[in-house]
């Protein structure tokens, strides 16, 4: 048995192929405008690709950089005026920021129907209520992998290896939403492989290399890996040891190819949702 390898960029093109008819019926391209602050080198590459994506689609795209020297008000300052300018539809706040700025305060300066990354209180409590109108990033990206490989989630047992705000948590809500029985396991959890072993889904956010070996997990699960990990080789992996792994469970996603572009998708989409001012 070999599983099936879920292809992040085939699901993402064509996702995007859809969001570019919709873009090009507009009156005008929809702007992200991005506030990158320091000199973070996954920072530059992440944007790097959005950039990509926004041309792609047809979404126009802006980036203010600041040194690692900015103080918080003069994000805050930066982040009001693009709220109050309609030629702005999206904000994006690339993290990490530098030292001695407050990240929840200035996610909760930007507004709400422009919070492209669904990380503001508002939207979240959205979630909460299971209204899901700006639901973040990379949570959206796995739903939509998981509906494009028609993956049951309801009376299912899911296991999220991350209780972090940007995967972890909103994806635990989402899940819940969708009545499966969520277990949510971090880096304090004792006995890691009793909860990720019973999962009929299993979901690592954990940044650790091969965390997860295959004796480890529910034979025929679907393993959706959002680890990004370089080893001192240079080579690129995931939480889960994928090799091992894909011979045992049903579906897998690669590293790199998986979560990655239909994270990137998410974003478009919510811009695109930003434009069109779907109210929170």
């Amino acid at each position: 048995m070999s599983a099936h390898i879920i292809d992040g960029r085939k699901i993402a093109s064509e996702k995007e192929a859809i969001l570019k008819k919709k873009i090009e019926e507009l009156d005008r391209p929809p702007r992200l405008d991005t506030i990158l602050a320091g000199e973070d080198e996954g920072s530059k590459v992440y944007l790097g690709t959005k950039d990509k994506g926004c041309k792609r689609v047809g979404i126009d795209s802006v980036t203010h950089r600041y040194e690692d020297t900015v103080t918080e008000s003069e994000l805050i300052d930066k982040i009001r005026s693009m709220n109050e300018d309609d030629a702005v539809d999206g904000i994006l706040l690339q993290m990490p920021l530098p030292k001695g700025i407050d990240t929840n305060r200035l996610i909760s300066e930007i507004d709400p129907i422009k919070d492209v990354e669904g990380m503001h209180p508002v939207n979240l409590g959205s979630l909460i209520a299971g209204t899901e109108v700006r639901v973040p990033c990379t949570p959206k990206g796995i739903l939509t992998m998981l509906d494009h490989e028609e993956v049951e989630l309801k009376g299912t047992e899911v296991c999220i290896v991350s209780h972090s705000m940007i995967v972890g948590k909103p994806m635990a809500i989402l899940l819940l939403n969708r009545n499966t029985t969520v277990t949510v396991v971090h880096e304090f959890t004792e006995n890691l492989s009793e909860h990720t072993s019973r999962a009929d889904v299993l979901i690592s956010a954990a940044g650790v290399p091969h965390l997860l070996s295959a004796d480890m997990l529910k034979e025929n699960a679907v393993v959706i890996d959002v680890g990004m990990n370089r080893l001192e080789s240079g080579e690129l992996v995931g939480d889960v040891n994928f090799e091992d792994a894909k011979k045992i469970v049903a579906k897998i996603t690669p590293v790199p190819g998986g979560v990655g572009p239909t994270t990137v998708l998410s974003l478009l989409e919510n811009t695109y949702d930003a434009y069109v001012k779907l109210l929170p």
